[in-house]
This record gives C-alpha cells, structure tokens and sequence, in this order.
C-alpha cells in the first residue's frame, strides 16, 4: 500500500512498468537500523478488553498460547521516503489485531500553509484538510475540506466529499474474488515480485533482529482500542494524530 500512494506514474498499465515504480519506492526508503528503532517502531500485544460489548480474552489468556509470548500483534512504523518529491514528508504505517474495528484505510493529510492567515480572527487554527482511501471493509474515496459557515462570523466547518460509491456498491466482486480473475487473465500488476520482496524484507530485517534480541518488553494494550499509546510518540509533530476512520479525526 505503501509503495502504492508514493509511486510516480508508470509509463503505461504494464504489469513490469508498474512494478519498477513501486520497487523504486522501496530502494528509497530510509533504512531503519538497531540506533533509530525505538524512535520509528512500536510493536505492541493485545490483552483483555471488549469486542462489540463482548469481554475477550488477551493474547496470553488464549487457549494454547504460550504465558510468557511476546509476540507482537500490533505495529506501527514512521518511515522516510528519501526522494525528490517525498523529501521531508513523513510516512505512517499501523496494523494489529483485536483493534476497536477492522478496517483498512490510506488517510493523506494536506500540510497546513505557512501563513497564518486566521491568526487575528476567531479561528484560532483552522483543521487540516484530508484525503481519504477507505479499502476494507467497504471501497470509498471522501475528500475533507476546511470551509467558511454561512454567516457573518469567520469560523470554519468541515465539509465532506464522497465518492457516487461509498457504502452503496454491495454487489462488487470481493477483492480476492477479483485477484484470483487477474491471475487466470495473467494480470501480474497487483503480485509482488522477487525483487520488490527483497526489498521489503531489508526494510524488516533489522526490526526483527533487534527484537529477537530484545524479548523481555512489549507494550500492551486492551481489545477493542486503537493499540498501545505509545505509538503516539511516532509521530514527528505534536498536531498530528492516528486518523482511525471515515467518520472523524477526532477519536
């Protein structure tokens, strides 16, 4: 997914073509290394907490599990992409299990202007403005603006764009529905090849190096939240945030 927002536009739909782009994502990653980890990765464990009002078990109460695991069931990531156009823009990656919804979500936030324009009016600091890529459980686009209200006063509001097909698109094919349709078609643009896994795992490798070393701590946090607050510590402005949904920032 990565590879996929940051890419530049390939030459043309090829399969190859589209490949090379995201694998120069990849070569232009910044490494991560045993002396910057603890600043730019946060793993975590899920413990008891609550599902749709359900109380559940944490990851060591499982049936089977080993008491004393510590193996991660969340991870949150703050990568650099050391190119031209991505110089400077930091990159947010998080996944777990047992979070408060299942959901997959490519959430882009626009920098604020340099100029303060508001400064001297009631608005103190006007809300970013936002692109949003719902991809699971259900595809949307919804672009956020930052807009004046009707009246006299100077005071903004949020208003949403959405895409003709969020949440009404119910009979699409399921995604791998729609991969297994590109493989028999021998459609290999959405298949990751040898050399972009290669350079994804030397983007892991020293992750897990350290923490193969380092086993005796790993951040907990409940079933049903966001994941460890830890993962806050990420993120290189004091106004940036995890965006958790479609719905709101503000979570």
């Amino acid at each position: 997914i990565l590879t996929l927002v940051a890419m530049e536009p390939p030459v043309n739909l090829h399969d190859d073509s589209l490949r090379n782009e995201k694998l120069k994502v990849l070569k232009a990653l910044r490494p991560i290394t045993a002396k910057n980890i603890e600043r730019r990765v946060v793993r975590g464990q899920y413990g008891p907490g609550f599902i749709r009002g359900q109380s559940v078990p944490g990851y060591l109460e499982e049936v089977g599990g080993n008491p004393r695991s510590n193996t991660e069931t969340f991870v949150a990531i703050q990568v650099d992409i050391d190119n031209w156009r991505w110089a400077g823009v930091p990159f947010y990656l998080r996944t777990g299990k047992r979070m408060k919804t299942g959901n997959s979500m490519v959430s882009i936030r626009f920098k604020h202007p340099p100029q303060q324009l508001f400064r001297e009016t009631q608005i103190d600091r006007l809300k970013p403005n936002w692109v949003l890529l719902n991809l699971q459980p259900n595809e949307c686009i919804r672009m956020e603006m930052q807009v004046k209200q009707q009246g006299l006063e100077l005071r903004a509001e949020t208003t949403r764009l959405d895409a003709s097909y969020c949440g009404i698109n119910q009979g699409q094919l399921d995604a791998y529905e729609a991969l297994l349709l590109d493989l028999i078609e021998g459609d290999h643009s959405l298949f990751l090849r040898y050399d972009e896994v290669s350079w994804a795992w030397k983007v892991v490798d020293p992750i897990l190096k350290v923490w193969a070393v380092e086993r005796d701590f790993i951040h907990t946090y409940p079933s049903g939240s966001w994941g460890p607050g830890e993962a806050d510590r990420l993120f290189t402005r004091q106004d940036h945030r995890w965006r958790n949904t479609l719905e709101s920032d503000d979570e």
